[in-house]
């Protein structure tokens, strides 16, 4: 009786280590993805990623005279990574947003964007059929307004995390869903009184994206 116990328990044991370590998710695997941003402030929006370019006329009143303006909107976060382990994957993620918005006439310039470049760790808990998993990120860049002449540039902390699940899309791809928080914070200074500020956002958002596997 004893050893039909210990058999089943050998083999409950390595029938939930099959199921506990996926194929894409074992030691030596590189990730690839791209996520959508999280919806904070700003120029910060959630799309999955992608660059758009318009044009857009404003009328004043019955005035004839009208203003031409053109557009350029971006969003990224692409990322990479490496499975340490079964299981937890480390890497770096990049963060490009914003837009630009230039007068045709006479050529002036508004807009902002944020570039930042950072860490982050996700850990998989996998089941049979998805793959729930914790993330931890931290990115470090600039945020950059343009007033005409006027540019204002300033450094960007942003720390953020959360969970979500992954669920599989074949052998080598899966969609992934993400729940967190994230705060972000960047100073200014004032040229004139030569005072410091220091700007904090942060929320609760949503993300979602593709991850690849490979080798």
């Amino acid at each position: 009786m004893k050893k039909i116990t210990l058999l089943i328990a050998v083999f409950c044991l390595i029938a939930g280590s099959a199921i506990a370590q996926p194929a894409q998710l074992t030691k030596g695997k590189v990730m690839i993805g791209i996520t959508s941003t999280m919806a904070l402030d700003g120029c910060w929006v959630s799309d999955l990623g992608g660059f758009g370019f318009s044009k857009q006329k404003v009328k004043y009143g019955t005035d004839p005279a009208e203003d031409w303006y053109t557009t350029t909107t971006f969003n990224l976060l692409p990322k990479a990574g490496y499975f340490v382990m079964d299981n937890l994957v480390a890497g770096l993620e990049l963060l490009a947003s914003g837009y630009m918005r230039k007068d045709v006439d006479d050529g002036d310039k508004d807009g902002e964007s944020v570039i930042g470049i950072g860490p982050y760790v996700r850990y998989y808990y996998p089941l049979d059929k998805v793959y729930p998993f914790a993330e931890l990120e931290a990115l470090f860049g600039s945020y950059k307004e343009t007033w005409g002449e006027d540019i204002y540039k300033e450094g960007l902390v942003m720390i953020g995390g959360g969970v979500g699940v992954a669920v599989p899309l074949g052998e080598k791809v899966t969609f992934d869903a993400l729940a967190g928080y994230t705060h972000v914070s960047w100073k200014e200074k004032d040229e004139v009184e030569g005072e410091a500020y220091t700007y904090l956002s942060g929320g609760f958002g949503l993300r979602f994206g593709f991850s690849i596997y490979l080798r």
